[in-house]
């Protein structure tokens, strides 16, 4: 194996699966060792899974490689990748649609399927089947995969999160503060945690509780 296929995996404790609200990690892991393809919109927890993924294996004492990929990377990147037991490639949006990439999707897939002891995982914010691929054999290998989308949060799992977010920052989040911040400000999970971070450090900097009237102060509502 090469220089290059040694990765430093970002061991993210936040990202694990049993933090992931809803049961698309159970499912992943039910077809676990066959091609997977993960389609969702950003802030829509794609990452979030992959990585949970990957530590959920790599808690085996398998290894695995995850890997945002960009059009500034070369596509042989992908070479090998096939050794690990979990290959996790995320952002395919940003390279679907280059044959040299495709071509390098598709080998990769090849290999795994020969070793047959290793999974592969891929995820893009297109949907699976609106996505225009150029090189036929990968198109049709791509969507032969088993697919799953990842969706935005019901209010009660956001609900969930947030007061988790609150938890482990250590600061006070009253219900009515929560249910302000979800009728009125964007409902993209992500959008919301950085909102409610942000009103935490404003709230220590004033040295003043949490309230609506505050929040409509520092959002100037």
């Amino acid at each position: 194996m090469t220089a290059q296929l040694i990765f430093d995996f970002p061991r993210l404790g936040h990202y694990s699966l049993d933090r992931f609200v809803g049961d698309l990690g159970e499912q992943a892991l039910a077809v676990r060792g066959e091609p997977l393809w993960i389609s969702g919109a950003a802030e829509s927890g794609k990452s979030h899974l992959l990585q949970g993924l990957c530590q959920t294996v790599e808690a085996e004492q398998a290894r695995v490689v995850y890997l945002n990929l960009e059009p500034t990377l070369d596509p042989a990147i992908l070479r090998d990748l096939a050794a690990f037991d979990l290959v996790a490639l995320d952002q395919l949006d940003a390279v679907i649609g280059q044959p040299d990439w495709e071509l390098a999707l598709f080998d990769l897939d090849n290999s795994v399927r020969d070793l047959g002891d290793s999974w592969l995982v891929l995820a893009s914010e297109t949907p699976l089947p609106m996505i225009a691929f150029q090189l036929a054999d990968f198109a049709s290998r791509a969507r032969a995969m088993h697919w799953m989308q990842t969706g935005q949060l019901t209010d009660d799992e956001k609900v969930v999160v947030l007061k988790r977010v609150a938890q482990e920052t250590g600061f006070q989040l009253p219900d009515e503060v929560l249910k302000f911040l979800l009728d009125r400000s964007p409902r993209e999970i992500g959008t919301l945690i950085g909102l409610l971070n942000r009103l935490a450090k404003e709230s220590l900097r004033a040295q003043r509780r949490l309230t609506v009237p505050f929040l409509k102060q520092i959002l100037e509502l």
